[in-house]
């Protein structure tokens, strides 16, 4: 049985607890009744066309304008290497040294053969010169004569034949010294003292020319359809072939100060990859650029007239795709940020007064004069949200939130 003495405390407990409990309840439902938390700053942009530059970004390899095997074209013993290896060589500079011994040994039995088939001739000479005057007087027959004659044109022939032996000789004799036919990097050589080389033994030596370089790099078909459907819908304008310049990123990622030419574009694909080959001329003069070095190709020149672009920092991605938040109108005349989804094109860069912005064009989705937030997204929590907008001039820094560093991925 309960004491009486508690009775009274035990009530004032109730009370005081019952009315704690109603003020934590009323509390609570105060936000439902005042409706959402205050507008968020964001800075948002008018969207307008404007003709923007179109980049073409491939991989592309980098190559030798000119790459040659030094080949000896006798066969002979190397005698010496004229050449460091690894240097920059002059056009005619001498590479190799072979053996001449046998050389000038042939061209001095080539000159004995000369002089007697020059001497032969001589004699044949006097001897059509002296029969013919007896001819006319019939001391001799015409059988004597033409017979003279004959033997006189036969040791013509045989000097002219021996004239042209000994030139091959001397040409033989000066093709033992192995000379570079142009200007370029040679490599390692390729053969050593003592060794019997011939044109068929292989290469000496390999030389490239390296100032200029080509870059070659493919389009694939499925891309070159895209850039063919966008010129035939005037959504895109290219230069002539002559007036595409090319830009280069290195594998550490800078960008080499010095532009190339496109100046090769095949008219079939390549059976084996399905690709348009593409070859641009690079200026190469402090050998800076090696054969062989994979880049990043950016063709420059064409043109995206009346297109929509954002920053990429204002295009978000979740699990349906890519949107953007938009200004919109909500109850009560209230301004919200709108959810929108969009297909984006190519990045582009737009350089302007402050240095250069990249952006993402938008191919659907948008459309002039919408209102597109551009900074401020990471205080967006859920798509109707009240906002306060801004314009560029006026807006705050914000740190990147994770959701705007996964927007300058490619796709």
């Amino acid at each position: 049985m309960t004491s009486p003495i508690y009775t009274p405390l035990m009530t004032l407990a109730l009370g005081l607890l019952a009315l704690q409990l109603v003020g934590c309840s009323k509390g609570e439902s105060q936000p439902a009744e005042h409706g959402m938390s205050a507008p968020q700053q964001v800075t948002v942009i008018k969207l307008q066309p404007q003709d923007l530059p179109a980049t073409f970004e491939y991989v592309g390899r980098l190559e030798a304008s000119r790459e040659i095997e030094i080949r000896p074209r006798v066969t002979g013993l190397i005698e010496q290497r004229l050449f460091q290896e690894g240097s920059q060589i002059q056009a005619g500079q001498p590479l190799f040294q072979l053996d001449t011994a046998p050389f000038v040994a042939r061209k001095q039995a080539l000159e004995a053969a000369l002089a007697e088939a020059r001497a032969r001739l001589t004699q044949a000479e006097r001897e059509a010169k002296r029969l013919a005057p007896l001819v006319k007087t019939q001391s001799v027959s015409q059988r004597d004569l033409d017979d003279a004659l004959s033997t006189r044109d036969l040791n013509r022939a045989a000097v002219a034949a021996a004239e042209a032996e000994l030139s091959q000789a001397q040409l033989d004799l000066d093709y033992t010294r192995v000379e570079s036919p142009i200007a370029g990097h040679i490599g390692r050589a390729l053969q050593v003292e003592g060794a019997l080389v011939s044109s068929t033994t292989g290469p000496l030596a390999r030389l490239a020319q390296i100032d200029p370089l080509y870059v070659r790099f493919s389009v694939a078909e499925n891309q070159q359809l895209d850039i063919d459907r966008q010129l035939a819908a005037g959504n895109l304008r290219l230069p002539p072939l002559e007036q595409s310049q090319v830009e280069v990123q290195l594998a550490d990622g800078s960008i080499y100060p010095l532009t190339g030419q496109v100046d090769f574009s095949d008219y079939r694909t390549d059976p084996q990859t399905g690709a348009y080959d593409r070859r641009a001329t690079l200026p190469n003069p402090d050998a800076r650029l090696t054969p062989g070095q994979f880049v990043r190709v950016r063709v420059k020149g064409g043109v995206l007239p009346n297109a929509l672009a954002v920053p990429q920092r204002a295009v978000q991605e979740d699990a349906n795709g890519k949107f953007v938040y938009v200004v919109g109108q909500g109850e009560k005349g209230m301004t919200i940020a709108q959810s929108r989804p969009v297909e984006v094109g190519q990045w582009v860069e737009k350089v302007n007064g402050s240095g250069s912005e990249r952006l993402w064009v938008i191919n659907s989705g948008l459309a002039e004069g919408d209102q597109v937030v551009i900074e401020g997204t990471a205080r967006i929590f859920f798509p109707g949200m009240p906002i306060q907008p801004q314009p560029p001039d006026e807006k705050t820094t914000e740190p990147p939130s994770s959701t705007n560093a996964s927007s300058s991925k490619e796709h």
